[in-house]
C-alpha cells in the first residue's frame, strides 16, 4: 500500500503544477500554452480557457520523476526520525501529512477530470507532441519559464 501512496503523491504534484514549467510560444499564429513538469504533459486548449489536452507519455514521465523524488525525501524523513527515536508526536505529524498530501491529490485529480478534454483519442488527450517539430513548421519560438502553482 505504501509503494502506491507515492506514485498517487506524485500524480498530485504533477497535476498541480506545484513546480513545473510553463511555455509560452511566440510568433504568426496563436499558440496554447503548455505546461510541464519538467517534461511537458498538458495543453491548454485553443478553443476553450476550462479545457485541457493530456499526454500521457508525459504525464507518466512527470510522475516517476516525481516519485523518486518523493521516495528519496521519504527515505532521508525516515532516517531522521529513527535517529531521533520513534517519538508518538512526530509519527502523528507524518501520518497527518501524508493523509493532507493524499486528500490534496484526491482534489487534483478531481479538477483536472473536469476540465479534461472531450475525448481520449490521439489529437485530443492522448496528443503525442513533438515540440521542435511544431515549432518548426509554424515558424514559432517557444521559452519555458519555471512557475509554481499556475493553472
Amino acid at each position: 500500500m505504501k509503494f502506491l501512496l507515492i506514485p498517487y503523491i506524485a500524480l498530485g504534484f504533477v497535476l498541480s503544477s506545484a513546480i513545473g514549467v510553463q511555455y509560452y510560444c511566440d510568433g504568426q499564429e496563436f499558440s496554447p500554452y503548455y505546461y510541464g513538469s519538467p517534461f511537458v504533459f498538458k495543453q491548454k486548449s485553443l478553443g476553450s480557457s476550462l479545457t485541457y489536452f493530456y499526454s500521457v507519455f508525459g504525464l507518466l514521465l512527470n510522475i516517476a520523476i516525481w516519485s523518486i523524488f518523493i521516495a528519496l525525501i521519504r527515505l532521508i524523513l525516515l532516517k531522521l526520525i529513527e535517529k531521533m527515536g520513534f517519538n508518538k508526536i512526530i509519527l502523528t505529524i507524518n501520518k497527518v501529512f501524508v493523509g493532507v498530501l493524499i486528500a490534496f491529490t484526491t482534489l487534483n485529480i478531481s479538477i483536472d477530470y473536469i476540465m479534461l478534454g472531450p475525448e481520449f483519442e490521439e489529437g485530443w488527450n492522448y496528443w503525442y507532441i513533438d515540440m521542435d517539430k511544431y515549432m518548426e513548421n509554424w515558424k514559432i519560438e517557444c521559452a519555458g519559464e519555471w512557475t509554481m502553482f499556475t493553472m
